[in-house]
């Protein structure tokens, strides 16, 4: 991760780590020649449906973030997903960034300053939206509010308010293309902030088989390890 002077941008960054934590879990959607037929509560049942019951993926993603008209550099890689509780996401750019998900701390890897920063999950916190579509535990009606279809510059999306107050984002936009039958394409989330993340998707694949081992973090030699905090903290 990139280290920022600012201090508004820190609390980006932090913005960031959770949503990368979670954006990545609502990844399918209804067939696009549903979309004019299907109510807001079939497609969001179909996607429950769909997530709740995933045992394995992997798939590419390219992140980027805006705040205050500035952007940060684009982030990609892949990552893979080990249900219940587990995650792993592995950054082409910034080369060596790692994050794993074991289902009870998160770690952190920054190859640039060469330290790791981990973050406790306790039940309080990782039932709630977003880290809910980790768990496999996504519940539309409960974690987002005003759901509803709108066409966002040019394109169908649906579209949400987070129902917590406390989250670091508050409308998450979801969007699909025709050609990816039940996949979606990108999502945008709009931060408290007024920053703005978006997520790319390609090449997913549904229930791969994954080594165990992958979701079991091992520090580099030599990195530092900062003080373990709550995820409750960093909210």
């Amino acid at each position: 991760m990139i280290q920022v002077n600012d201090f508004r941008f820190r609390r980006v960054t932090y913005s960031v780590t959770r949503f990368t934590i979670s954006a990545i879990f609502c990844l399918m959607l209804p067939a696009p020649h549903l979309w004019g037929q299907s109510s807001v509560g079939e497609v969001t049942q179909a996607i429950e449906l769909h997530y709740n019951r995933l045992g394995t993926l992997s798939i590419d993603f390219r992140q980027t973030l805006s705040f205050g008209g500035a952007s940060r550099p684009a982030e990609s890689g892949t990552v893979m997903l080990y249900r219940p509780q587990r995650m792993r996401w592995d950054y082409r750019e910034p080369k060596g960034k790692l994050l794993v998900g074991d289902g009870q701390r998160l770690y952190q890897y920054n190859p640039y300053t060469n330290q790791v920063r981990t973050i406790l999950l306790d039940q309080s916190v990782d039932l709630r939206a977003p880290l809910s579509f980790l768990l496999g535990r996504l519940d539309f009606s409960r974690q987002f509010k005003n759901l509803r279809f709108e066409t966002i510059g040019g394109k169908r999306a649906l579209v949400g308010m987070l129902s917590l107050r406390q989250e670091s984002y508050t409308t998450v936009e979801f969007y699909f293309e025709p050609a990816q039958v039940y996949r979606l394409s990108s999502i945008r989330a709009h931060g408290q902030d007024e920053s703005v993340t978006d997520f790319v998707f390609s090449n997913e694949r549904t229930n791969p088989r994954l080594d165990e081992k992958l979701f079991t973090f091992e520090a580099p030699a030599g990195a530092e390890i900062l003080p373990e905090t709550a995820l409750s903290d960093n909210l």
